[in-house]
């Protein structure tokens, strides 16, 4: 039943008009000084322009400190693994040899040019050591490449014996502008060298890195993800209208793309994992929605302070405007309209459903979106079920203990939604009772064919504000492979001008948590009031919020069949093998800004702690 499904769109399709982020300063670095080597005339060179080939680029700003920052929380035996050693100058020297790793300055930038489709064929371009300069001839045989003028192919070091094995990786120096932008250019094949040496060397060496790494793709690599998101599409099962709306914003918006970056930064106790997205333009309706006019000095909105304590994910965002979503809400319901016409439904009845649900959903402004569930009354539940070897009754308690809370606060009165949704629950019978019996040939068969879903509207706890709306969305299998049957609660409370929505199976424990959030007098165990919240307070995000590995795992955890059930509990089983079993708060803050030229910047910034670092490291090593 469609009907039933309208109800809970009305709490997560508003999510769909959060924002995103805005970028940091950047520093700019001098430009790198012309080294005076006794080594041919440089030609004068044409501008290096963005390589074909290119996938992406790694740019690591202080080599040996960044080597040391990435490899403490890994133990040795780890990094060997991965990197063959735990000394990034015998790693060089295994690829360049000796003498050339000896004058390669580790405490300056790196940049690494990834090309080819799968970017297997790799150029590093590593800073040379300003005093090595000059000698540079006197050390090495040097060739110059022909078609690149200044490009030096180093044929051996003058000290090499006759039969010492040579190296597995090329080389190349570009002498660079000044004394201090020399660069060795190294590869396994010297034509990868000569394809990427001026654009690592004119182009990405100039740009100033305020980062201690970055990831850097290129347009083609983008341009490819669109093109294979495409062909995945069309290969994939026809899931209808709404399917297809998705495919089509996703390769809008990667579309619109015209840079994206990762970077890393390492204070004294944490990383800081940041993705900037440059867009060339705001054509895609999902590019609007993501990418809005943000207010530069706004703060998070107050009800985000109120989610209780124990919130797992939470979320805030100030919100695009009416206009900036109204493409993305008219796609959207566009789409929901087809599909549910092709299932059967009466033209004119849906319109009237759809048209007061879009008075709810998509409109713009703030919005706070807060979850949880209980990790230890789940564990506890799932040893149960397969202790029990699956019993009805076992499985039964170990799907309720999985089903967590959300919380939901608009800046909106109260009766606005409680009309809505009353009137959404009316319109809905009518619109089920005139559904066809057959749809169309050609629909697609809907999870809510495998249950039927009532509604009732009951009396609300007395610890809610007077004028609360209590539903009870009740639940009956009609298959053999449906979830059993439950009762699902969904409130509206009024709280002065704002409203808060909650939904949950769990109904003691949604009630408890609408308490705090609605209560403006208690400040004890909510988010306000809980340790390190100051990073979240700053000015100037248009989103932000926290998440955790393990409330992720229990949110997304889905007890509603056997198997199920057997994957929760392997999930929560790797969970209680982590070092902080998962429970570090990893706050994410994300801003907005719309430029002159018509395009946008969008920045995401999330903060691991030590501990954080070790959880997910441990989690990916599994």
């Amino acid at each position: 039943m469609k009907r039933a499904a309208l109800l809970p769109i009305a709490l997560l399709t508003a999510c769909a008009g959060a924002p995103a982020p805005q970028r940091a300063p950047v520093a700019s670095l001098p430009v790198a000084p012309r080294p005076a080597a006794a080594a041919p005339a440089v030609a004068a060179a044409q501008p290096a322009s963005a390589l074909a080939e290119l996938a992406f680029v790694l740019r690591i700003a202080h080599p040996k400190r960044t080597w040391a920052n990435a490899a403490q929380p890994l133990p040795s035996s780890a990094l060997v693994f991965t990197m063959g050693s735990t000394d990034p100058t015998k790693m060089l020297e295994a690829a360049v040899g000796p003498d050339l790793a000896e004058i390669v300055d580790l405490d300056r930038p790196i940049d690494v040019a990834f090309l080819g489709t799968t970017g297997d064929h790799v150029v590093a371009s590593l800073s040379v050591a300003e005093q090595e300069v000059p000698r540079l001839a006197d050390r090495f045989v040097l060739k110059e490449l022909e078609g690149h003028p200044g490009l030096l192919r180093v044929e051996r070091a003058r000290n090499a014996e006759p039969d010492e094995e040579a190296p597995p990786w090329a080389c190349a120096f570009d002498p660079g502008e000044r004394r201090d932008g020399a660069r060795l250019l190294c590869s396994a094949d010297v034509e990868d060298i000569e394809t990427a040496a001026a654009y690592l060397v004119q182009v990405v060496a100039r740009e100033p890195l305020d980062a201690d790494a970055r990831i850097e793709l290129s347009e083609r690599t983008l341009r490819q993800a669109v093109e294979e998101a495409s062909a995945a599409g069309d290969a994939d099962e026809d899931d209808g209208r709404a399917g297809a709306l998705g495919e089509e914003l996703a390769a809008g918006f990667l579309r619109d793309i015209e840079r994206l970056n990762v970077d890393l930064t390492w204070g004294r106790a944490d990383v800081e994992v940041g993705l900037t997205l440059r867009f060339a333009g705001r054509r895609s309706p999902l590019t609007l929605a993501l990418a809005p006019a943000a207010a530069q000095d706004a703060a998070p909105p107050p009800a985000f302070f109120r989610l209780p304590a124990d919130t797992a994910v939470a979320f805030h965002t100030q919100g695009a405007s009416r206009a900036e979503l109204t493409p993305l809400r008219e796609a959207v319901f566009k789409a929901l309209r087809d599909d549910m016409i092709d299932d059967g439904y009466d033209e004119t009845r849906l319109d009237q459903v759809l048209d007061r649900l879009e008075t709810l959903v998509l409109t713009g402004g703030p919005l706070v979106v807060g979850a949880g569930a209980k990790g230890a009354a789940a564990e506890k539940a799932l040893a149960a079920y397969q202790r029990d070897m699956g019993a009805p009754r076992a499985r039964k308690a170990a799907r309720l203990a999985l089903q967590g809370w959300v919380l939901a606060s608009v800046e909106e009165p109260a009766q606005t939604w409680i009309s809505g949704v009353k009137e959404l629950l009316q319109r809905g019978d009518e619109l089920d009772r005139f559904k066809r019996s057959a749809p169309k040939d050609g629909a697609r068969k809907d999870d809510d064919d495998k249950q039927n879903t009532t509604h009732a509207i009951v009396r609300a706890p007395a610890s809610l504000p007077a004028g609360t709306l209590h539903v009870e969305l009740r639940s009956r299998p009609l298959t053999k492979d449906a979830p059993p049957a439950h009762t699902t609660h969904l409130y509206v409370v009024p709280a002065g001008q704002r409203t808060w929505l909650g939904i949950s199976e769990d109904d003691a424990a949604l009630v408890a948590r609408l308490r705090v959030a609605v209560d403006p007098g208690r400040d004890e165990g909510t988010l306000g009031a809980a340790p390190d919240m100051d990073v979240l307070r700053r000015r100037g995000a248009l989103a932000g919020g926290l998440f955790s590995l393990a409330g992720l795992t229990l949110l997304m955890a889905n007890g509603d069949a056997p198997e199920a059930l057997d994957e929760a509990a392997k999930d929560l089983a790797a969970l209680a093998a982590l070092p902080a079993r998962g429970g570090v708060a990893i706050p994410l803050a994300v801003t907005s800004e719309v430029l002159g030229s018509g395009g946008a910047r969008v920045d995401v910034r999330v903060r691991l702690t030590h501990a954080g670092i070790q959880d997910a490291i441990a989690l990916l090593a599994r």
